[in-house]
């Protein structure tokens, strides 16, 4: 009886492991080599469709950033960025974006963000609120401190009460393709010596209010590390595992469902070094974001101030590989390793 039952959890892992597999881009069965990867074409966004394959992505590179000009005074007399002149530069979008679209939309202001609506005062106050608590979230959990550098200016997050105006907006001013895309973000890519600027779209496809919350967290979180200390592009499982971990932040309910297919890959013991090489612009199967999820949850219980240390080498421009090697004492190879250890021993017993 427990020879049969063993059999037969070994062949249900097996095609577990085969599926699996095949979804991480991994050869299926043993002994044959991986196929040739198709070229990938990069979606802006995150997928309409909620669950399933959340397709392609990357960082909107914006492609008219003319549209936006700084202000003549955006240096201050000792060559800093005036940030009150940059501020007020991108308020002034606010007219041009109603003019060229044929919008209404009003602008709500907080610390942090400029907010752009033509949602009701209701669904706009939700987004006002989510805007400051994922900021708030996002310093507290990675210790980051009120004087190091993310965006210039503010933030500009806007919120469209209809998916046409959203993707007309995204193609008039973005030159972006969103028909696809549940939400964006974008960042106006300017020389480097210049302010570097970000904003967010999103419209109102559901009005869940949590379902909308965990859109912002996840293209909020990829707004804040674009920009975060340096513009250097973070390796792509980790700028979605910080995007899909703020979710968690602010949704505790989503914790298993983001788990999920971590356990289905560490139980078949699917390799995922592949998605440890996977760089900023290419794009993910689905079980993919799960796996970078669990392992930022890992680094960031493996320590906080290691996972700090861990980014802030990544956005000086040093290779993952060495990156993890300073602040962890191991590299990739390790950190797959323990990643499996991780979610069978550990991730059981804290839900």
């Amino acid at each position: 009886m427990r020879s049969s039952a063993r059999r037969r959890k070994e062949w249900r892992l097996r095609a577990v492991a085969a599926v699996l597999a095949a979804l991480l881009g991994h050869a299926a069965l043993p002994g044959r080599a991986a196929p040739k990867p198709e070229p990938v074409k990069p979606v802006e966004g995150e997928e309409k469709q909620a669950g399933g394959d959340k397709g392609e992505r990357g960082v909107v590179r914006s492609r008219e950033p003319g549209s936006w000009e700084l202000p003549s005074n955006y240096r201050n007399a000792d060559g800093s960025f005036n940030q009150q002149a940059i501020v007020a530069q991108q308020k002034m979008r606010l007219d041009e974006v109603n003019k060229r679209l044929t919008a209404r939309m009003r602008l709500v202001e907080t610390p942090h963000y400029l907010v752009f609506s033509d949602a009701d005062d209701a669904m706009t106050g939700l987004f006002v609120k989510w805007c400051e608590a994922l900021y708030s979230n996002l310093c507290r959990h990675f210790s980051i401190g009120p004087k190091e550098k993310t965006w210039d200016g503010k933030c500009i997050l806007l919120v469209f009460n209809s998916r046409p105006l959203f993707q007309q907006y995204a193609k008039t001013f973005d030159g972006n393709d969103a028909s696809r895309a549940g939400a964006y973000f974008a960042w106006e890519c300017r020389s480097p010596d210049e302010p570097q600027l970000v904003h967010i779209g999103i419209p109102l496809d559901v009005r869940d209010p949590r379902r909308l919350q965990e859109l912002f967290a996840h293209e909020g979180t990829h707004a804040f590390f674009q920009l975060y200390r340096k513009v250097v592009d973070l390796p792509l499982w980790l700028h979605e595992g910080l995007a899909e971990f703020m979710t968690v932040v602010n949704d505790k309910n989503l914790m298993s469902q983001k788990q999920e297919w971590s356990t289905r890959i560490a139980e078949a013991r699917t390799p995922i070094r592949q998605i440890l090489e996977v760089p900023s612009g290419q794009g993910f199967a689905y079980p993919s974001y799960s796996v970078s999820y669990t392992l930022v949850e890992f680094l960031l219980t493996a320590g906080k101030s290691k996972f700090k240390k861990f980014i802030d080498l990544v956005k000086d421009g040093k290779p993952q590989e060495e990156a993890l090697q300073e602040a962890y004492g191991f590299g990739l190879a390790e950190l797959e390793r323990r990643w499996y250890v991780f979610v069978q021993e550990y991730l059981p017993h804290r839900r």
